[in-house]
């Protein structure tokens, strides 16, 4: 393809982040072949020896003069998203639309997306975003720094994205919030430096820790919060070495070992051959951090923040601490830890490689035209279900909210909703299923006269017993009145207890049932406790319903092996996976022990249990309370006498800033089946819990390092005991948990059992829709 690359930001020299972006990208357009025209608009000056390397490097460099006095503010306290391409701009750009043909046009910015606008349909129109610019001044103040470029609200970022047809975020989590509000196709390409791995220094002399940053605010904040924090003296000790190059070197205080700041460095090879670990200890921002992966590139172990490695996924404890502070004992293990060198080292280079490998396949989209159009056709599913899931309160709808935002890369999803829903209820859901997915909902249909199973349905003997148990009318009619005037490639059912709607006359060609459970072992389970499951069915009927689907999703391990022995080729393993985040401060004394919980059968009873027969064991310390979120706080304020030390916070807005108060985990369900969605929060954020067999159930491996297995009431007061009095093996379990957790269920398992679900559903796009 022949294409146009439109940016305010030089391509050379690549001596800061954005730079090396750019050229690496446009480096990689032409290793796949493309013709590479390079519009340089000059907002920013370069002498003439890198305007000759654009010119050496590109097929054509085009330079367009630029004035910053143009620039304005036509928002208010925030920029229009036009501010900053004037009229002089604009008719430049229109002058290479007419006299050039182009394929792909390709904006650097978003406040360049008008420039889009002026090359003819047919043209592919793409955004590299580079960074989220609504509410970035926001995000900025939040944390102490006045913004410095461009920011303006969320509608004009959204105006811009949508004169796309591919917009690219360099990590997954600013393509997860664009992708909520824009109709544009939103993939994540991340970067990888193209500079060469260079050999271990070796074990002969004292680890050399090395930083490089500008001068800019945040790298200077960043940097304060961590040397303030660190024990230099012991670090000097140790007989370390900390050299700090770049900008922020200046804010390096003098003759303080074993600082040495080394100020601007014109080889970035030289000064990477020189030290033996990396540290970012960046907060805030957004974007990814280019320092982070280029020290990984250039083969260098890298110990940072959560932030500092946004975008990368990883899964080992040192690369996702939770602020800059807190990288400051890791400083000195390393410092003084053989085998922790070693551990860092192989962590981090088992994370770069599979980062390289994923940016490899993510380029791929741009690899020619009919890949790129392939892409932007997308199988678009229906999800049905009665669950107010975009209430995000309880386990169930993490899981269907978590399953969307995961599915969004790889498929367009419109929501039926089974049940009426107000303008905030739409919003909600609307932000889950993404700009490109619509709601819908049995408010949206007139309403039908309850009336028998159709005839139709009767003479060919569809229903099971259970489904005819199940059936509403008014549901499937509702929903066959939807299916007459929209068309999927893709049914997916949450719930077997709706199973009957697959017989909608127009369902999709793929059908898919979410289980959640496998109900019939689910009823068995509480069974054995004399109790009674509000779903019955047995085996046999269950999974004769289940054989009518294509795919069955199981959450958990052990049901999908019992799926799969039983239906051969029917079940996708899709665990409850959660992004990346920090994984909690374990160094602080534990005096916070959390339980959350909904109000179900299995979290009073277990809270209960935990209430009458283990906290009375601590109730009466002083340095400990148990903090219960959620409504299963309604059963403990139903007790004659309240225990003391116990903190009912009732349903909680913000369940990510309640856990990350946490200092250990309970969770003493003691029947349930099914995962356990509080379980894997704990897990992922490294939070040092005691769970009981059934919390666990269908986890495998973990207990005894990432968490505590308690089979009895002794053995659960001896794990909260020990994880209370002993720092360090609570730290120990935390690492673990965070480590665990992250491999478990991270979000590459869940991406590659929905990417199953697109593959099958563009397969069935191609065949001839089935009778009803």
């Amino acid at each position: 393809m022949r294409c146009l690359v439109i940016s305010p930001t030089p391509s050379h020299p690549a001596n800061t982040g954005n730079r090396q972006r750019i050229q690496a990208l446009l480096q990689r357009l032409k290793r796949q072949g493309h013709e590479v025209h390079f519009c340089f608009v000059a907002r920013e000056a370069v002498g003439e020896p890198d305007l000759e390397a654009m010119r050496q490097a590109w097929d054509r460099l085009t330079v367009l003069p630029y004035n910053r006095a143009q620039e304005r503010r036509s928002k208010g306290r925030v920029f229009g998203i036009d501010d900053w391409f004037p009229p002089g701009l604009e008719a430049a750009i229109a002058g290479l639309a007419e006299e050039e043909i182009y394929h792909l046009v390709m904006v650097e910015y978003v406040f360049f997306s008008r420039a889009l606008e002026l090359f003819p349909a047919g043209t592919l129109k793409v955004i590299d975003t580079h960074d989220v610019f609504a509410d970035r001044d926001r995000r900025l103040r939040a944390i102490g720094l006045e913004p410095a470029f461009f920011y303006t609200t969320p509608e004009e970022e959204t105006r811009g994205l949508d004169r796309a047809d591919l917009v690219l975020a360099i990590q997954d989590a600013e393509r997860e919030e664009l992708e909520e509000r824009t109709r544009a196709l939103v993939v994540t390409l991340g970067h990888v430096p193209p500079v060469p791995p260079l050999p271990p220094r070796g074990t002969a002399t004292p680890p050399v820790i090395g930083y490089v940053g500008s001068s800019n605010p945040i790298n200077q904040a960043a940097l304060a919060a961590l040397l303030a924090a660190a024990d230099l003296p012991a670090l000097a000790a140790a007989g370390a070495e900390w050299r700090i190059a770049g900008g922020a070197a200046r804010a390096v205080p003098a003759n303080t070992p074993p600082l040495t700041a080394m100020g601007e460095v014109d080889n970035l090879e030289s000064f990477y051959a020189g030290i033996d670990l990396a540290v970012n200890p960046h907060q805030g921002g957004t974007g990814l951090k280019i320092k982070t992966v280029e020290a990984l590139a250039y083969g260098r172990p890298v110990i940072g923040t959560a932030d500092a490695f946004l975008g990368m996924d990883p899964e080992a404890p040192f690369h996702s601490s939770g602020s800059a502070a807190a990288l400051a004992p890791l400083l000195q293990r390393f410092a003084t830890d053989a085998a922790y060198r070693d551990e860092v080292a192989a962590a981090s280079r088992t994370l770069f490689a599979r980062y390289a490998a994923e940016v490899s396949s993510q380029a791929a989209i741009l690899r020619d035209r009919q890949t790129l159009e392939h892409a932007l056709r997308r199988p678009r599913a229906l999800l049905v279900t009665d669950i107010p899931f975009w209430e995000e309160s309880l386990g169930n709808h993490a899981r269907i909210a978590e399953m969307l935002r995961v599915g969004r890369p790889v498929f367009d999803t419109d929501l039926f909703a089974l049940r009426q829903m107000d303008a905030a209820d739409r919003a909600a859901a609307q932000r889950l299923l993404g700009g490109r997915g619509r709601v819908f909902s049995i408010d949206d249909q007139p309403e039908t006269a309850a009336a028998a199973i159709p005839a139709w349905i009767e003479a060919k003997q569809l229903l099971e017993p259970f489904e005819r148990k199940q059936f509403s009318r008014q549901h499937f009619a509702a929903l066959e009145a939807h299916l007459q005037a929209e068309s999927y490639a893709i049914g997916i059912v949450e719930y077997i207890r709706l199973s009957y709607l697959r017989h909608a006359r127009g369902f999709p060609a793929t059908r898919v049932l979410d289980t959640h459970d496998v109900m019939s072992l689910r009823a068995q389970n509480f069974a054995h406790f004399g109790l009674e499951h509000h779903i019955r069915i047995d085996v046999p009927e269950e999974l004769k319903i289940l054989d009518g689907f294509d795919l069955l999703l199981a959450i958990q391990a052990s049901e999908h092996r019992f799926l799969e022995r039983s239906l051969p080729g029917k079940s996708l393993y899709l665990p409850h996976s959660l992004p990346p985040g920090p994984r909690i401060d374990a160094s602080r004394p534990a005096q916070r022990i959390v339980f959350v919980g909904g109000d179900s059968p299995m979290n009073r009873d277990g809270l209960r249990w935990f209430v009458d027969q283990v906290w009375p064991c601590f109730e009466a310390r002083g340095d400990v309370a148990l903090h219960v979120a959620g409504s299963v706080c309604d059963s403990l304020r139903e007790l004659p006498a309240a225990p003391r030390n116990i903190v009912l916070h009732g349903p909680v807005a913000d369940l990510a800033g309640f856990l990350d108060q946490a200092d250990i985990g309970i969770n003493p369900v003691y029947y349930g089946g099914g995962l356990k969605i509080k379980t894997v929060e704990y897990l992922a954020r490294g939070i040092p819990a005691v769970l009981t067999e059934e919390a666990v159930f269908g986890i495998e491996g973990g207990a005894g390092t990432a968490y505590r297995l308690a089979r009895s009431r002794a053995e659960f007061v001896g794990h909260l005991l020990a994880l209370i009095e002993d720092p360090a093996g609570r730290a120990r379990c935390a690492e673990a948990a965070f480590a665990f957790g992250r491999r478990q269920f991270g979000r590459a398992v869940s991406r590659r059992a929905l990417q199953a679900i697109a593959d099958l559903g563009r397969a069935a796009t191609a065949l001839p829709r089935r009778a009803a």
